[in-house]
């Protein structure tokens, strides 16, 4: 068997999360749990903020979107993040639809008035599913990505660093680690690549390549951890609208 993760964009009506983030796009919402209880499904959220302001006014706010939850709970907040806990009538969920179909749901974020869903699918059901997804009234679905799973790592809530020290050699390590440590990385520069390159006794060009390999390397893995996490940072359509 051979599994798909796939990346949607979702829509539905009557929804708590997608009415407020739709109204606050300067917050994020994380699931952090969903569950269902007789006739009410409660979830867990992590809140994120990209500054102060949009906290606030969202915490304001909050209350105003009582028509579409039972009850919305505010369990902590610290900095720009905060947690949330909210009950719902199961009937104005999009639990038993979504629950009904043949996928396994990874992550979901809402941002901009949308969720973003990441799902694991069996590869010969692929097209079925997304079929019956799309099939399903009063919904909009976009399928923004979809790509092999290269192991269950991938969706293990590791520690970032260690995902990529795995990626870089020794020799790559040590030269980040000076260069940092002598303020090459600082603004303006405390160091140059040459006096990198001296400290080491090696050749400017290999102390830089070093260095630019390494760097290669850490962008990429923190850009694609941040891609999984906020799938809604690719959706070029909604992002572009706040940006800045």
């Amino acid at each position: 068997m051979s599994l798909k993760k796939v990346t949607l964009r979702l829509w539905h009506p009557e929804c708590w999360s997608i009415e407020s983030t739709k109204d606050h796009p300067g917050v994020c919402l994380v699931t952090k749990g969903v569950f269902k209880l007789e006739k009410e499904v409660r979830a867990n959220f992590h809140l994120i903020a990209e500054s102060y302001d949009a906290l606030k006014e969202y915490m304001d706010d909050i209350r105003n979107y009582d028509r579409y939850a039972k009850e919305v709970y505010i369990i902590g907040k610290s900095d720009l993040e905060a947690d949330i806990h909210a009950r719902f009538p199961s009937h104005a969920t999009f639990y038993d639809k979504v629950f009904s179909l043949e996928f396994m749901p990874m992550r979901v974020s809402i941002s901009g008035g949308y969720e973003y869903w990441t799902i694991l699918i069996d590869e010969e059901k692929l097209s079925d599913t997304l079929n019956r997804l799309l099939e399903i009234d009063g919904i909009d679905v976009e399928v923004l990505s979809i790509a092999n799973l290269k192991s269950f790592e991938d969706e293990e809530e590791e520690d970032v660093v260690s995902k990529i020290s795995r990626k870089l050699s020794m020799k790559q390590k040590r030269v980040l680690v000076e260069a940092y440590r002598r303020g090459y990385f600082e603004w303006p520069r405390k160091t140059s690549v040459d006096e990198l390159a001296r400290s080491f006794g090696i050749a400017k060009s290999t102390c830089l390549h070093h260095l630019r390999i390494a760097e290669s390397k850490i962008m990429k893995k923190i850009i694609e951890e941040l891609k999984d996490k906020e799938p809604h940072l690719m959706d070029i359509k909604t992002s572009a609208k706040y940006l800045f």
